[in-house]
C-alpha cells in the first residue's frame, strides 16, 4: 500500500513537472513570438522610411530631368521654344503635313527700334520687351502652333493655322498690330516697337528648315526696308 502511494506520489510530481514544463515552454514561446513581432514591426517601420526615402529621392531626380529638358528644349529668357526645339517641332509638323498633303508656314519676326530701347534703357528694359512680345506672338496664333526665338529679337514661327497662303498676310498684320502695342515697362515709362515679318512655305520654298528660315528671312529684311509684306 505504502509503494502505491510512492508511485503514485512520483506520478503527480512526474505530471506536475511537465506541466510546468509546459507551461515554461508556453511562455518562453509567447516571449519569443512577441521578440520576433516587434522586430518585424521595427524592421517595417524601417522599410517604409526607406521607402519614403526613396520615393523624395526619385520625385527629386525626376524634376531634375524635367528642368533640365526645359532647359535644353526652351529659351531661358522668354520661356518659348529655342533652336532645337524650333528644329523638333519643325520635322514633326512636315512629318504630318505630307501625310496630309498640306502646307504650312515658317515666319520670322523681326522688331524695329529693340535696339534703340535696349541701348538707351538698359538690357533689363529690353528683356521686358523681349518677354512681352514673346507672351503676345504666343496669343497671337494658335495652341498648335510653334513660336521660338532664335535670339536676340528675332523670333520664328510655325503656323498651320492657314487654309490658303493668302490667309498669312492677315496673319502677319495681327502680329505686327500685337507687337506694336505700347509696352509699359517696371519703371513706369511706355515703349514701343515695331516689327518686320517674312514668310516660307513648305513644301513651296523648300522641305529643310535652313532653306524656308533663309526665304523668311530675306523676305522679312524686305519687309523692314519696304514696309510691306509681301508673299513670293
Amino acid at each position: 500500500m505504502r509503494g502505491l502511494a510512492v508511485f503514485l506520489w512520483f506520478e503527480l510530481a512526474a505530471s506536475a513537472v511537465a506541466l510546468l514544463a509546459a507551461v515554461l515552454n508556453a511562455y518562453v514561446g509567447v516571449a519569443l513570438l512577441v521578440v520576433v513581432v516587434a522586430s518585424l514591426a521595427a524592421k517595417i517601420l524601417r522599410l517604409q522610411r526607406q521607402q519614403g526615402a526613396l520615393q523624395r529621392e526619385i520625385a527629386t531626380l525626376v524634376r531634375n530631368e524635367q528642368r533640365l529638358k526645359s532647359q535644353a528644349y526652351t529659351d531661358p529668357l522668354t520661356g518659348l521654344a529655342n533652336r532645337l526645339l524650333l528644329t523638333d517641332r519643325f520635322r514633326q509638323t512636315a512629318e504630318r503635313n505630307k501625310r496630309n498633303r498640306t502646307e504650312f508656314a515658317v515666319l520670322m519676326v523681326d522688331l524695329n527700334s529693340f535696339k534703340r530701347i535696349n541701348d538707351t534703357l538698359g538690357h533689363a528694359a529690353g528683356d521686358h520687351v523681349l518677354k512681352t512680345v514673346g507672351r503676345r506672338l504666343v496669343a497671337a496664333v494658335r495652341a498648335s502652333d510653334t513660336v521660338a526665338r532664335l535670339g536676340g529679337d528675332e523670333f520664328v514661327l510655325i503656323v498651320e493655322s492657314f487654309n490658303h497662303p493668302d490667309e498669312l498676310l492677315p496673319i502677319g498684320r495681327k502680329l505686327i498690330d500685337a507687337i506694336s502695342e505700347g509696352i509699359a515697362l517696371p519703371a513706369g515709362e511706355v515703349v514701343n516697337v515695331g516689327a518686320s515679318v517674312g514668310f516660307a512655305l513648305y513644301p513651296h520654298h523648300g522641305t529643310d528648315i535652313n532653306d524656308l528660315l533663309h526665304v523668311a528671312d530675306k523676305g522679312m529684311y524686305d519687309c523692314k526696308i519696304s514696309g510691306l509684306m509681301e508673299l513670293h
